[in-house]
């Protein structure tokens, strides 16, 4: 009789949340499939992580442009056009970040990345400094030093076999990162079996497990997961090699007493430790930033910096290795620019006249964007574009169906740089790196380094189609669950 009762009692609160739910669901104004009860929609998404885009892209199809599916409780909506876009992210009120990015809290902390609110502000206002020319340009030996061991790598290599860059572009990457932010070395590239390495993957891959599987997203299941364990053992060695890196600084500031930005207002630009030296010396509100805050913004510029530009150059390789016409008017460019002496590393100034080198980088990422999805949590109820949204829903903007959209484009997966030429009817077209006031802090920082990445590599060798198409997945990151792979051919 109890367990009848008891029976009874939970089939009335599974339909009463039931019948909230499509309550709440009918108030948002786009169409989707119908939810069930307890699971919502979650079940249509439990496909593998390289059929994820398509989709959504077939959801976009049969719904339009903005679709609602509920991922268990949570409503969310996906927007595939920048009417819908543009209110979102040229707002200064819908800056919080969505459910997904919760699960880098505890590698990120409050971090640019994640924060909002007076934190953000307050923190995106005195690091964008950090990302001045003048400081991106102590960054270039750095860089072209890295490019240099990453293009002996893929020499061995270059005998007309499949390579997937993935893994290899990413270690170069990280070098970069590691050297323009936290201001030392680790040369990851020679040293590839680091803890410091293998605890960046294993941080990766367990985010995106999380978001890939819903029923790994609640903490309480997952603390009860050997994924927890390997987690902690991860950002043990994460954590403990940024605050060594963060004191010894901290140090030979003290040593040189130098205290305050105030007095000292060139620091960051005459050294390697502009990022770092601006989190230690500047204050909010008369006090200096906490070791803590330090910490997680120098993680967060270590994850940003890695995985995206890595995915840029990859992918940008990838769609060059169809297109020998495009490669060559590269090339033919970079021979005006070096003139007589290509082997050569290229100054700022240089970067800076790679035009047609531009075009194609916007036209790769329009087709490939680093980062083909982001989301945004709504703290009100609020038209977007005329699509009424409640507050608590979670809206994620497709960058990869936005910038490949046929209203947009014309013959929209086709490559042409050329679409560049000319300003676009909106700058809300392309989105790469998002757009509004949380737009990418270190866009420049990136294209600086996609230009030494891609200039060096057209430079010494012809990229040529390996047969092997990417199974691309978007978990924060767009990768490939095969790989991005190419041929090479020594040019000389």
């Amino acid at each position: 009789m109890i367990v009848i009762f008891l029976s009874v009692v939970l089939v009335l609160i599974i339909l009463v949340n039931w019948f909230k739910l499509i309550n709440e669901s009918n108030k948002i104004s786009a169409r989707g499939p119908f939810p069930l009860p307890i699971l919502g929609n979650a079940h249509l998404f439990m496909v593998d992580a390289s059929e994820f885009l398509n989709l959504i892209y077939k959801f976009s199809i049969k719904y339009g442009d903005a679709f609602r599916v509920h991922f268990f409780s949570r409503p969310h909506v996906i927007v595939n056009h920048p009417k819908y876009a543009e209110p979102i992210l040229s707002s200064n009120e819908l800056l919080t970040k969505g459910q997904s990015y919760r699960f880098l809290d505890s590698w990120l902390g409050q971090g640019l990345l994640t924060s909002t609110g007076n934190r953000w502000r307050t923190h995106r206002k005195f690091l964008t400094p950090a990302f001045h020319f003048n400081i991106l340009q102590n960054f270039l030996p750095a860089f072209c030093k890295n490019q240099r061991i990453l293009t002996e790598k893929l020499r061995k290599r270059a005998d007309g076999k499949p390579i997937n860059l993935f893994p290899l572009v990413a270690l170069a990457a990280l070098d970069n990162v590691i050297e323009s932010i936290m201001g030392v070395s680790l040369d990851v590239q020679k040293n590839e079996e680091s803890d410091y390495v293998q605890s960046t993957d294993m941080m990766a891959n367990i985010v995106s497990s999380r978001v890939q599987i819903p029923f790994l997203a609640p903490n309480m299941v997952f603390n009860m997961l050997p994924l927890k364990k390997q987690q902690d053992k991860a950002l043990e060695i994460l954590h403990g090699q940024t605050r060594k890196v963060i004191q010894m600084r901290r140090d030979e500031l003290n040593k040189a007493n130098i205290t305050s930005l105030a007095t000292h207002s060139d620091i960051g630009i005459k050294n390697k430790y502009a990022f770092l030296d601006l989190l230690l010396l500047s204050e909010i509100n008369g006090e200096k930033i906490d070791e803590e805050s330090v910490r997680e913004e120098v993680d967060t510029f270590m994850f940003e910096g890695h995985d995206t530009t890595t995915s840029g150059i990859v992918y940008t390789l990838f769609v060059l290795s169809k297109h020998r016409d495009v490669q060559e008017k590269i090339y033919e460019e970079l021979k005006t620019i070096y003139g007589d002496n290509m082997d050569r590393d290229p100054t700022y100034q240089e970067l800076q006249q790679m035009k047609y080198l531009e075009l194609v980088l916007k036209e790769s990422m329009r087709l490939y964007p680093p980062v083909p999805l982001i989301e945004r949590l709504m703290v009100k109820d609020c038209d977007v574009g005329g699509l009424k949204l409640v507050k608590g829903t979670s809206v994620l903007i497709n960058i990869l169906q936005i910038q490949r959209h046929p209203e947009l484009y014309e013959n929209p997966l086709e490559l042409r740089p050329e679409r560049f030429e000319v300003p676009l009817s909106s700058p809300f077209n392309w989105i790469a790196f998002s757009a509004g006031p949380r737009n990418c802090i270190g866009q420049k920082f990136a294209m600086m380094e996609l230009k030494i990445a891609i200039s060096e590599i057209v430079k010494n060798f012809i990229i040529l189609p390996s047969g092997i198409e990417p199974k691309s997945t978007a978990v924060l990151v767009l990768k490939s669950q095969n790989g991005v792979h190419v041929k090479l051919r020594p040019r000389n």
